[in-house]
């Protein structure tokens, strides 16, 4: 398998489709090669498309690969995103919080689920029920994580207190909105029907990387691709992965 994909890697090293987004990263632009490349994909939804990146990764694709249908998913939509997506009719826009109940059986069936610097942003629901949720309607989860190295526990951060957290977080405590987190961990948020700790704007967990592979066994999964991207200078207790897992049929 690994002979393959790196076959699939080498082939496609000449495109340089990296006009997208000036935040447009060459590790994510690899997993979807790989993964739209080997795999029979041709319908995805990518959970929290539009933060930083204005729906560039699922555009990508779809031009790349001659998708059928990309589904986007994003409570905040930019101006940006909603005008490049309105070019493509084969791209569904949902408005909504894809962490809700209703949210699988509304976007309905796909082929894949794109998730990008997103699991360790999820509570009520939380990561591993959130992928839960969306098992039984993809064959594929395409997954970018940041995870946590420090121990071999999956951590939630904000346990961690204040100190530790700012520590392991890629934020400053003057940063919003990071500045009022503690202050207001159990007040709700003006935005969300939740408390300010369960909202997906700040980082919430420490994913292990075993862990998530777990999970995903347990969900009928089974882990087709994995590639370590390595630490960051600026976030020494995680290392950023990439995986494809695919339906065990």
């Amino acid at each position: 398998m690994l002979k393959k994909i790196d076959a699939i890697i080498r082939k496609l090293e000449d495109d340089k489709s990296f006009d997208y987004h000036p935040r447009f990263r060459i590790e994510k632009k690899e997993l979807l090669d790989i993964a739209f490349s080997k795999y029979d994909i041709k319908s995805a939804a990518e959970l929290g498309c539009v933060w930083g990146i204005d729906c560039s990764y699922g555009i990508y694709a779809l031009e790349k690969f001659k998708l059928n249908k990309v589904k986007m998913v994003d409570t905040h939509w930019t101006d940006t995103a909603m005008e490049r997506v309105s070019n493509y009719p084969e791209i569904e826009v949902f408005k909504d919080n894809f962490g809700a109940e209703h949210m699988p059986q509304s976007i309905g069936n796909v082929d894949a689920v794109i998730l990008f610097d997103v699991l360790l942003h999820q509570v009520a629901p939380d990561w591993t029920r959130l992928l839960e949720m969306y098992a039984c309607h993809a064959e594929y989860f395409i997954i970018f994580n940041q995870d946590w190295i420090k121990s071999n526990l999956t951590t939630r951060l904000l346990d961690l207190g204040e100190e530790e957290y700012f520590k392991n977080v890629p934020h400053n405590i003057n940063e919003a909105p990071y500045n009022t987190l503690f202050d207001n961990l159990y007040e709700k948020h003006p935005l969300h029907d939740r408390i300010w700790r369960d909202v997906h704007h700040v980082w919430q967990w420490g994913i292990v990387s075993d862990d998530l592979i777990s999970v995903m066994k347990k969900l009928g999964f089974r882990l087709e691709y994995f590639s370590n991207h390595g630490e960051l200078s600026y976030l020494k207790s995680f290392e950023e992965h990439s995986y494809i897992f695919k339906k065990i049929r």
